[in-house]
């Protein structure tokens, strides 16, 4: 009876595992792309999965995950040093959600979001060696709304809507 109840255990257990393994990312460049989405060469079809793009000319590199052929989730770019440069939000190829640049000693330059491939939302921009805030507001689907600083003077620009 122990002996069955451990089988058991040891099956269920190799199914799960099968199951949560990750794919292991695909280099784009093995990939076609159609002008609007990345295909398998294999099959033609849209691929999903994760993707990591390699610069031959220095040691940085991007990764991210393609859903259906286009970037959707959040990608990452890294300096030859493995520091973030960036971090994008997409969904259904466009940046879409909350993004991130970094200097390459790791120290902010700019963060926001974006809605429909437009800046969107709170932003703030930082200055490069001093690492201050310079630039701090809101935009409202690629226009700047509302009261923004913008190096160290405030300036207002139309109402940011309500919704």
């Amino acid at each position: 009876m122990i002996c069955r109840l451990l089988i058991c255990v040891l099956i269920i257990s190799t199914v799960l595992l099968d199951s949560v393994v990750a794919q292991s990312p695909r280099d784009l460049s093995t990939l076609f792309f159609d002008g609007k989405s990345y295909l398998t060469e294999e099959d033609g079809q849209p691929y999903s999965g994760p993707v990591v793009i390699t610069n031959t000319h220095s040691s940085s590199k991007e990764e991210g995950t393609l859903k259906d052929g286009v970037r959707d989730g959040v990608f990452e770019w890294f300096f030859e040093n493995n520091q973030v440069g960036f971090r994008d939000t997409y969904r259904n190829g466009e940046r879409d959600g909350p993004f991130e640049y970094y200097y390459k000693n790791g120290f902010l330059l700019e963060k926001g979001s974006m809605r429909n491939g437009r800046r969107h939302g709170p932003s703030e921009e930082y200055a490069f060696r001093l690492y201050r805030l310079t630039h701090k507001g809101n935009y409202d689907l690629g226009y700047k709304c509302g009261s923004w600083v913008e190096n160290g003077k405030s300036r207002s620009y139309d109402p940011c809507p309500t919704n």
